[in-house]
């Protein structure tokens, strides 16, 4: 397996799990204070949200740990994640948080290689 999709397997589950885990456990005002987006969805979205980065974060890296695995981890989260980052864009672009869209399709762009590697 080619050392850059490892790499950005580990990125994607430190960019993902831990940051949905931090997400998870931070109170939502405090959140609230950080993120702008947080103040215009109720706290079980915000939670609900963080719980599918966190399982599909940990995806990430079960996929690399499980090789011989019959479920396709990285298929699984990756189209997941795919999908909660072009939700992310609309949201930013809605609320005219635009600075923040850039990051998203960054993401977007990562999610995308290493889900569908091109190399191979």
């Amino acid at each position: 397996m080619p050392t850059l999709q490892v790499s950005l397997q580990v990125l994607l589950f430190l960019i993902f799990g831990l940051g949905g885990a931090y997400r998870l456990l931070k109170p939502i005002d405090v959140l609230a204070k950080r993120m702008l987006w947080v103040n215009y969805f109720k706290p079980i979205t915000v939670r609900s949200i963080a719980v599918i980065e966190v399982i599909c974060g940990t995806g990430m890296i079960l996929a690399l740990l499980l090789t011989d695995s019959t479920i396709p981890f990285l298929l699984f989260s990756g189209l997941l994640l795919m999908l909660t980052m072009v939700g992310a864009a609309i949201t930013h672009f809605i609320i005219g948080d635009y600075k923040q869209i850039i990051g998203n399709l960054l993401l977007l762009g990562i999610l995308y290689q290493v889900t569908f590697p091109i190399w191979v």
